[in-house]
């Protein structure tokens, strides 16, 4: 049989699988050396992952920051294997999270199996036993050469119905008023189900009619999957619906750094905005908030004036890891729902640091500074560039 390449590299294709996990609220089996857990995903985002990892599970861990992290999970029923980087951890309406990054590649673990297409609901599909007796059975996956068949409620013993390489027929009601006999043998077992590959006596026509019907079935999912993608990110309807005096409340702005021009950090926590006022503190005047899901500019208190006035304000920072949602979220919602006039910068790590400006200016921000590794220097630049562009 021949080995097909069910890997996932598409990185729409990739986000699929995680907001089709996330908005059915499964788990997902994390490993780091020799830890396991199992966790759930609390949300999907254009560049990261967000596992609901207690930071007391984190603690006892100890994870860091770039530590590398197995995962493994099922999608349609099929196992997937993934390498991620934990990034930080954080509150996500309230729920203790920790941030990884988007895989670059979900390498499937059962590459040999019938299964280049597995419907969203199991397809009936009448066979014959190895005693011509006909039986009501479940078609699990396709593929080209053959399909998953699940035996009817209640089989204890698949060998008990159908020997390995026991022939047998399928018939495939593929569309109503129509239906597709399919000679098979046993090619294997498999969890629950037999592995059934087509026999050397199918006519072409019939092979040609179910391989024009998967390639239709094939393509109508797809369409499917790209009408309910979205882009944007997705978070689990668990966390999302919490009620609203569970969500963290915004914290009040600080001033680190009391100089004009002001820059506000928008950062979970104060140690990047701490380490960025000791930077550039003799420059620039830094201002930080730990906001929650709410508008920035209400949270802000005295340091905006009244109307549409920022203030002393005069460039806004967002740091990767934030208290609630992401940087492309709270960029964009900034830019429009609140119409800050002020240029806003995105900050984060140095790993596909070109697509992440991209997909920074693409939510209105004017660029995305690498801060991790921190090089004060770059820093201190872009601030100096950002704040002329727009004096």
């Amino acid at each position: 049989m021949a080995t097909r390449n069910l890997n996932k590299e598409d990185v729409q294709a990739i986000r699929m699988v995680f907001q089709r996990l996330c908005e059915g609220d499964h788990l997902i089996q994390v490993g780091f050396g020799k830890l396991n857990g199992e966790f759930k995903v609390l949300a999907e985002a254009p560049d990261r992952i967000i596992l609901g990892i207690s930071d007391l599970e984190r603690g006892q861990w100890r994870l860091k920051a770039g530590a590398r992290l197995t995962l493994k999970l099922l999608d349609r029923g099929l196992p997937f294997e993934a390498v991620v980087d934990y990034q930080g951890h954080g509150k996500l309406h309230g729920v203790e999270a920790c941030h990884v990054t988007l895989p670059r590649l979900l390498r499937a673990l059962d590459a040999h199996r019938l299964a280049d297409f597995v419907p969203d609901r199991p397809i009936p599909c009448p066979f014959a036993d190895q005693r011509s007796d006909v039986k009501d059975g479940l078609a699990m996956t396709f593929g080209e050469d053959g399909l998953e068949l699940a035996p009817p409620a209640g089989t204890r013993v698949l060998s008990d119905m159908l020997r390995l390489n026991a022939t047998s027929t399928v018939e495939l009601r593929a569309a109503v008023g129509e239906s597709l006999v399919l000679p098979v043998k046993v090619a294997y077992f498999g969890e629950k189900v037999w592995g059934l590959q087509f026999t050397e006596t199918m006519d072409r026509l019939t092979l040609g009619r179910y391989r024009q019907w998967l390639l239709e079935a094939r393509h109508q999912q797809a369409n499917r999957d790209r009408s309910r993608f979205n882009p944007g990110g997705l978070e689990s309807t668990r966390i999302a619906g919490r009620p609203e005096t569970d969500r963290p409340v915004a914290g009040k702005p600080r001033i680190l750094v009391d100089r004009d021009p002001m820059v506000l950090v928008l950062a979970e926590g104060e140690a990047f905005p701490t380490r960025l006022a000791e930077a550039v503190g003799r420059k620039f005047g830094v201002a930080s908030v730990d906001l929650g899901p709410g508008l920035l500019r209400p949270a802000l208190g005295d340091l905006v004036g009244e109307g549409q006035d920022w203030g002393r304000l005069r460039l806004i920072m967002i740091s990767h890891r934030l208290r609630s949602g992401t940087t492309w979220e709270r960029c964009r919602r900034l830019i429009q729902d609140e119409a800050c006039p002020l240029p806003v910068l995105m900050a984060g790590t140095e790993e596909d640091a070109d697509l992440k400006r991209n997909r920074a200016v693409a939510s209105g921000a004017v660029d995305y500074l690498v801060i991790e590794p921190f090089q004060i220097l770059t820093v201190i630049r872009t601030l100096d560039q950002t704040l002329k562009l727009f004096d």
